[in-house]
């Protein structure tokens, strides 16, 4: 029984696992000749720097220990595999196939996890080799323990962190449009919340070395991850499809997201402003647009009836 749920699933899924792992090889082998050709400009004879024998995160002019494109890869998976089992129903027909709702979203999850880690492992692969297989005569391409480990162990776990996001988002939100924007938008405000952290802990009173920071990351990335698979599977639990092409599939998230919004948004526009009218107009615009976003079917509703009114 359960290892027919896996063949379903892997059906249903393997043209896109496929189309992510050509997407990570061609885009590693295009950043290869890209990199190497930038080499040759330059004149360098050595392609990966001293730094590499420290255990922190590798990322040199011309190597990348664990490629952002495989990031990339994780976050679009995380985002597509949810999306399209809920617009193409297939959601609906695991439901009502005879496996517990449990069985499957553990089954999608762990089949998902193993096919990316083989797709980072298989790209990595290739992407070393063709390093070593076409680097110049005389060039020099060294490579040692602590800086692969800890790039690969903070990759994997950055990437596993960004694939629980958009997992999670594309489980609970039922608009595709609205998805994308919501978890773009996210994506890119990680970036604020990572330039406004790093002084922090860097500085008094937690004074934090770059490699004490590199795995205070590693941590958090992974413990967010788990907490929204949990969380995830909890939810799916009591999924309503009734609910689907609503932006938020589980109505009572509406009031808990509307507040996270305004506080989290508030608080990364207004950071380090000593400007408080800035920062009330940004909390009262933050206000307004959340209240829209997530109740503008009713807003929708309202002015309608009100035009209804006003027309008669």
């Amino acid at each position: 029984m359960h290892n027919q749920l896996d063949r379903l699933i892997w059906r249903r899924h393997r043209r896109l696992f496929l189309a992510l792992g050509a997407l990570a090889l061609f885009a590693n082998v295009v950043m290869v000749i890209i990199a190497l050709s930038s080499r040759q400009t330059a004149g360098t004879h050595q392609l990966v720097g001293a730094s590499i024998h420290h255990w922190a995160t590798y990322k040199g002019d011309y190597f990348t220990a664990y490629s952002y494109w495989l990031i990339f890869v994780y976050w679009l998976a995380g985002l597509l595999l949810m999306n399209q089992d809920l617009k193409d129903n297939f959601n609906q027909f695991l439901f009502t196939s005879g496996f517990s709702r449990q069985r499957v979203y553990w089954t999608k999850l762990r089949q998902s996890l193993v096919v990316l880690l083989g797709i980072s492992i298989v790209t990595i692969a290739v992407q070393y080799s063709l390093y070593w297989l076409m680097k110049p005569h005389g060039v020099s391409f060294t490579l040692a323990w602590p800086g692969l480990l800890t790039s690969w162990i903070s990759g994997l776990a950055v990437a596993t962190g960004l694939f629980a996001i958009c997992w999670f988002a594309a489980l609970i939100i039922g608009q595709t449009g609205a998805l994308i924007v919501t978890v773009t938008g996210f994506t890119l405000s990680l970036m604020s919340v990572g330039a406004i952290s790093q002084p922090i802990l860097t500085n008094r009173p937690f004074s934090l070395s770059g490699s004490q920071l590199t795995w205070l990351v590693i941590g958090v990335w992974l413990i967010a991850a788990i907490i929204l698979f949990v969380w995830g599977a909890v939810l799916y639990q009591h999924l309503s499809l009734e609910h689907n092409g609503e932006y938020l599939m589980v109505p009572r998230l509406k009031r808990p997201v509307y507040l996270v919004f305004v506080i989290y948004v508030t608080g990364i526009f207004s950071w380090g402003d000593t400007n408080w009218m800035a920062d009330v107009v940004t909390f009262l615009i933050t206000v307004i647009f959340g209240y829209a976003w997530l109740w503008r079917p009713r807003i929708g509703e309202r002015l309608h009836q009100w035009r209804a009114r006003h027309d008669g």
